[in-house]
């Protein structure tokens, strides 16, 4: 009878050790890809935009990015994202951000622009900021080649 206990109890404690495991994989690490930069100019003013993707975008979930009105707003959107993404350059000076991406096939096409007359980064990355799980992970640097 002891035994049979010890091994349910083992069963319960791998069990429950797979499912923590299971748990903890919500968010991977992001990796970052340069889709291209374009030089436009709107109202007068001289950009460089910069699309990039989430090249392992399959591996999230859409339930990472569902809309979160009891999370704290982004600015006035009162339904923002649970997750936020961010994008630093060179020495982790914060660009943009988004707050409002709804699904991964989102992550397919993200857009930013740094004024042109600005220093152009060499290198960007991301980070995703779970805010429900209050986890961060930050993708690859990829080094922008003109």
């Amino acid at each position: 009878m002891t035994m049979r206990i010890g091994k349910v109890l083992a069963a319960v404690f791998l069990i429950a050790v797979s499912a923590a495991v299971v748990a903890g994989q919500g968010l991977p690490k992001p990796r970052l890809g340069l889709i291209r930069t374009d030089d436009v100019t709107d109202k007068g003013r001289r950009l460089r935009i910069y699309t990039i993707e989430i090249t392992n975008r399959t591996e999230f979930s859409d339930e990472l990015f569902a809309a979160s009105a009891d999370l704290p707003p982004c600015g006035t959107n009162t339904n923002s994202a649970r997750t936020w993404i961010n994008v630093y350059v060179d020495n982790g000076r914060r660009v943009y951000g988004w707050c409002a991406i709804h699904s991964i096939a989102e992550l397919s096409s993200l857009k930013f622009n740094i004024p042109a007359d600005d220093p152009q980064p060499a290198k960007i990355y991301v980070d995703f900021v779970d805010r429900r799980e209050g986890k961060i992970v930050k993708s690859n640097k990829i080094e922008i080649v003109e």
